[in-house]
């Protein structure tokens, strides 16, 4: 967990990620974001929904707005390639013990799934992403990005993570000129995280 404080998104209402849509569309300067990201948190009460304080409900709006940006801007070039991979969290898994039967693989610093529960979100995200032609990889941090691209081929990369390690990841991903896109957790921690299926979905182009 790279957030200092745990926070719940799907606390939050479907108008909530409308309008860090819209913002992202419509702004691309980023000294206009802080603002704007205020009146986002002050018009959902984020603070007070998500019981963080409001420093922290900006700094998300921030982050998931950058992201999104980012999504936009490299969307056109990720749908070109080929050869593209999914970074799943580990801490999406539905065990964090002996009871997940996922086998940790030493050369891509990655787990395999092996599918042991139907409502496991690591399983779900690893068949959606078989079915739409990625190769699926379950990572226990974004420290191991660097690993897993010197081991395999790779054009593109989708991933899923809390913002702050998405725009990390974004960043080191730019010096291998691989376009990226991030799906953000809607509930960080380092256990039982969770993310919108559907936006993953609709990522995976």
């Amino acid at each position: 967990m790279s957030y200092k404080f745990s926070f719940d998104l799907t606390k939050l209402p479907k108008e909530f990620f409308k309008d860090i849509a819209k913002v992202s569309k419509k702004y691309r300067m980023h000294n206009k974001v802080g603002n704007l990201a205020k009146q986002i948190a002050d018009k959902f009460k984020l603070d007070e929904l998500l019981e963080i304080d409001t420093k922290e409900a900006i700094t998300i709006i921030e982050d998931l707005i950058e992201v999104s940006m980012n999504n936009i801007t490299n969307k056109d070039k990720l749908k070109k390639t080929k050869k593209k991979i999914l970074l799943i969290p580990h801490c999406c898994r539905k065990y964090m013990d002996s009871r997940c039967k996922a086998r940790f693989d030493q050369k891509t610093s990655s787990y395999i799934c092996k599918h042991c529960s139907d409502d496991c979100l690591a399983n779900k995200a690893t068949k959606l992403a078989k079915k739409k032609n990625y190769d699926p990889f379950i990572i226990p941090g974004s420290s191991c990005i660097k690993k897993l691209l010197e081991s395999i081929e790779c054009k593109g990369i989708v991933g899923i993570a809390c913002t702050e390690e998405i725009k990390l990841a974004i960043d080191f991903t730019k010096r291998y000129n691989i376009p990226a896109i991030g799906v953000p957790l809607t509930k960080n921690g380092c256990g039982n995280t969770k993310f919108n299926l559907k936006t993953l979905e609709n990522s995976l182009i």
